[in-house]
């Protein structure tokens, strides 16, 4: 039998006071994410995370308040659903000059971004990141969102996902098709910077954008940024398919997660992909201890912090559906351009939920259909194994229940117990995040890739 092959572990977080995992969870009395506003509290995260050789600390965002409970975002302020929430863009080139081999990965919606100037700012993080930069692609699912950038309602679900699909076409003609490899000279003697006729501007005109172009800043180490994403809806898998290298899932049972996978690596495949290209992280939440007793009184201390009524402002901004005006007998609407999949019932039946289905499911710090361990390092590690051989997972996204306590305690306990199995690193991953994840090394995206149809040349 081959050695085991290490596993990803990647660490969530939001530039909130409640993180999305379990929003309420601030209250607890050794979280600290009150310190959100202070540059301190992140460096000290991300060093723990490095110096533990973590592949990626992952920001999630959003751009409006959860104002869909209730219909204002008073219970929202009160609990601090992801809220207030601060520009990660604007946090991570601190963080990297303070760690070696951390890769980050951000959230950027493309419903409210421009192109131009989104690509701009990738290609700036790339180069000040050396390479160690994702984007996290979304189109949003807030109302709020939408009206803070001057939209009465919401696009629709796939309408959303018709505009992404220009958005990437115009950052892929930015990063892969404006400047050629040899644009670049930075002769000082003779003196040339880059060669004009090298440089082209890309001349987009489509339904959503019309951009001129050159792209304004030179080539990246990687071009375009690692792309993730997390859309497990038919269209969201099928933008997944085109152009996700890494892919996020919040689901639990392994098999549902096999099958999701295996329905994207198949499309993926039909365009000429590997499924190799496409990994994949599963949102992972950790209460560990020495013993189990121990670990239990840590889980019963999280419950005793934890508050329903927080978790359901947070569901009903997901979905768009106020489930404050919905009795518990009521089955949900399933008309709503939000997450729809946090709609319908898990057997496979078809049937949306209940509101005293969402409320049983929401109602202790375990959020529903999530993967929670909770034991002694052993357990914990040996539940990851037998987790990761069955859904076919690439790896972790740990989902902080109290920071930095949640991290530390998988750093202290769980790493070397998964270092004993073969399925932790012990050694730092080190080049750009997409030569990392590639067993050519490679730093540019494959030849197989979409955005790669877009080169200068072709």
């Amino acid at each position: 039998m081959s050695d085991p092959t290490p596993l990803l572990f990647a660490l969530y977080e939001q530039a909130s006071v409640g993180c999305g995992g379990a929003p309420s969870l601030w209250t607890h009395p050794a979280d600290e994410r009150l310190a959100i506003n202070s540059l301190s509290y992140w460096t000290n995260l991300a060093r723990v995370a490095d110096q533990a050789h973590l592949d990626l600390m992952f920001f999630g965002d959003v751009l409006g308040f959860y104002d869909v409970f209730g219909a204002n975002a008073d219970a929202a302020m009160k609990w601090a659903v992801e809220a207030p929430a601060n520009d990660p863009l604007m946090i991570i080139p601190a963080l990297a000059a303070v760690t070696e081999n951390l890769a980050f990965g951000v959230t950027v919606s493309t419903s409210y971004e421009h192109p131009f100037s989104h690509a701009r700012r990738f290609s700036t993080l790339d180069h000040l990141t050396n390479g160690r930069v994702g984007w996290n692609i979304v189109t949003s699912y807030l109302s709020s969102a939408a009206r803070n950038f001057g939209l009465e309602q919401m696009i629709k679900h796939d309408d959303r996902y018709e505009r992404a699909e220009e958005f990437l076409d115009v950052v892929y003609k930015l990063w892969e098709g404006s400047w050629a490899n040899d644009a670049v000279v930075a002769d000082k003697s003779t003196p040339l910077y880059a060669r004009g006729d090298r440089i082209r501007p890309i001349n987009h005109s489509g339904a959503h954008y019309r951009v001129a172009g050159p792209h304004l800043t030179a080539p990246s180490p990687q071009r375009t940024p690692l792309l993730i994403q997390a859309g497990w809806s038919g269209r969201g898998r099928t933008f997944a398919a085109k152009h996700a290298e890494m892919i996020f899932t919040a689901k639990s049972n392994p098999h549902e997660i096999r099958q999701g996978l295996e329905d994207i690596w198949a499309q993926a495949q039909a365009r000429g992909r590997s499924a190799e290209d496409v990994k994949s992280l599963t949102v992972l939440r950790i209460v560990t201890a020495k013993t189990q007793i121990e670990a239990q009184r840590k889980y019963d201390a999280l419950q005793s912090n934890y508050h329903l009524q927080a978790q359901l402002v947070s569901y009903a901004g997901d979905t768009g559906i106020d489930i404050s005006r919905y009795a518990d007998g009521d089955p949900l609407s399933t008309h709503t351009e939000g997450m729809t999949s946090y709609v319908m019932h898990p057997d496979g039946s078809g049937k949306p939920l209940t509101a005293g289905d969402v409320k049983q499911r929401f109602a202790n710090v375990t959020r529903g259909t999530d993967l929670i361990l909770v034991g002694t390092p052993q357990q914990v590690a040996e539940r990851i194994e037998e987790h990761a051989r069955i859904s076919g997972t690439s790896g972790y996204m740990l989902n902080p229940l109290i920071s930095p306590g949640s991290l530390e305690d998988f750093v202290e306990w769980v790493v070397p117990e998964l270092q004993r199995r073969g399925l932790y690193r012990t050694e730092p991953h080190r080049g750009t995040l997409r030569s990392r994840l590639r067993a050519d090394g490679r730093d540019h995206l494959p030849d197989s890739a979409y955005g790669a149809s877009f080169r200068f040349g072709k």
